[in-house]
């Protein structure tokens, strides 16, 4: 049997007279042929003070400050319950679990794909409202209306279509429209965790898509939206506008293994393309100065963590000088180099070379696999960088002196590697 793991766990909780179901998404996961993760087991037919006796627990160790949950080693355990929307939020429900059968459990969830149970007994495929079918089909279908109850259940929809590379139907976007109004006052930090999330799949724009057509993405990410029909000289990118560029940037960070951090930074890169004068376009002059700020208010109004911001403020400010990196002169090229701490360690310099590999590739389909030799020279010369030592001007007492000798020196040390 497949779920050994879980049957000691579910076999207590039968003994004591409840009906265990496996549910969500390691159900989904084991149908798509993935290695599950975490599992979350529903009980049906025991309140949650006699379940809590039955796991050797009391019900003051559940979790959860709306609907208490065991954890029983990393396993999460819930009676089965209904929902009422009664408030607006994510929060605003009121849940009941007198008689709730697993049917009732099942059709509160969000997608046809996540409602879903298996019985971890005999390995049977609990399905009502035809999930399989629509992981089949790769169709992302709610289960209901009461889908838009739930403003956030927007983002995991948006993301699960990056995640499963599954397909946002008319149905999903109809039904999600009621949500809209009430997604404007979600906390930017849950907000962040579901971008964070969509990031680190292998097609990040399919979540940023998949807002787009579920009516959000003004809402989530407006300065995204905002690069919408902002042109840009054909002979460079092809691709299209802003917004297109930037969506195939973010894909192609993701293909050359970008970190969290590299992967914001891939997606905030031409923030600044949407502030820039339109009588200049499609030329986006000083774009990356102007995307700075802009880097800063998302950052601030998603509560994004400080690396993250560091790393995508820096790419917005110097993507194209690492572009042209070597066609700078030695002083200039050490300058960029401190800029990104070079000195110190080559993280960030990584992480932004990165994200200016991918806005280079990020230009059609003959741009896709282009080489980056600029990058590569970058961090060979922040390696050589590192190697000049301050300790031959320590005689010297004023430090802007010291500061342009280092410069100098480090210039010097560029030109005799070939840099």
């Amino acid at each position: 049997m497949r779920h050994q793991r879980h049957l000691p766990l579910c076999q207590r909780i039968k003994d004591a007279g409840g009906q265990p179901y496996v549910v969500g998404g390691y159900v989904r996961d084991l149908l798509l042929g993935r290695q599950p993760k975490d599992v979350d087991i529903v009980v049906v037919g025991l309140p949650i003070n006699k379940l809590a006796v039955a796991l050797g627990m009391s019900w003051t160790d559940a979790v959860g400050k709306q609907f208490p949950v065991l954890i029983v080693d990393g396993v999460e355990v819930a009676v089965a319950r209904s929902e009422s929307k009664v408030a607006l939020g994510h929060k605003g429900f009121a849940c009941e679990t007198e008689g709730v059968t697993l049917e009732q459990d099942l059709v509160r969830r969000d997608l046809t794909i996540n409602a879903m149970a298996l019985d971890p007994f005999t390995d049977k495929i609990i399905d009502p409202y035809g999930g399989a079918k629509d992981l089949e089909a790769r169709v992302l279908r709610p289960v209901g209306p009461h889908f838009g109850e739930d403003p956030v259940r927007i983002l995991r929809a948006a993301r699960f279509s990056a995640q499963l590379d599954m397909d946002i139907t008319d149905e999903l976007i109809a039904v999600a429209e009621p949500a809209l109004a009430e997604l404007v006052d979600e906390p930017g930090e849950r907000l962040w965790g579901e971008l964070e999330k969509a990031l680190r799949t292998r097609q990040p724009s399919r979540f940023i898509d998949g807002l787009d057509r579920l009516g959000a993405l003004e809402i989530v990410l407006p300065e995204i939206a905002a690069l919408k029909g902002r042109i840009q000289p054909e002979k460079y990118h092809p691709e299209g506008d802003a917004y297109v560029h930037t969506l195939e940037v973010v894909d192609r960070a993701a293909e050359l293994g970008g970190d969290d951090e590299a992967m914001f930074a891939a997606l905030t890169h031409d923030l600044g393309k949407a502030v820039t004068p339109d009588d200049n376009l499609p030329h986006h002059y000083n774009h990356e100065a102007l995307g700075v700020p802009l880097v800063h208010a998302m950052c601030d109004r998603l509560h994004v963590p400080n690396p993250h911001r560091k790393v995508a403020a820096a790419t917005s400010k110097d993507h194209l000088n690492v572009h042209r990196f070597n066609d700078l002169k030695p002083v200039k090229k050490v300058r960029l180099l401190m800029r990104l701490g070079a000195a110190q360690g080559d993280l960030l310099a990584r992480r932004v070379v990165l994200a200016s590999k991918a806005d280079a590739r990020g230009r059609g389909p003959l741009h896709a696999d282009a080489a980056y030799e600029q990058g590569d020279a970058l961090l060979e010369a922040a390696a050589v960088l590192r190697t000049v030592k301050g300790h031959q001007f320590a005689n010297l007492k004023d430090g802007r002196v010291i500061a342009q000798k280092m410069e100098q020196a480090r210039a010097r040390a560029l030109k005799l590697a070939g840099i």
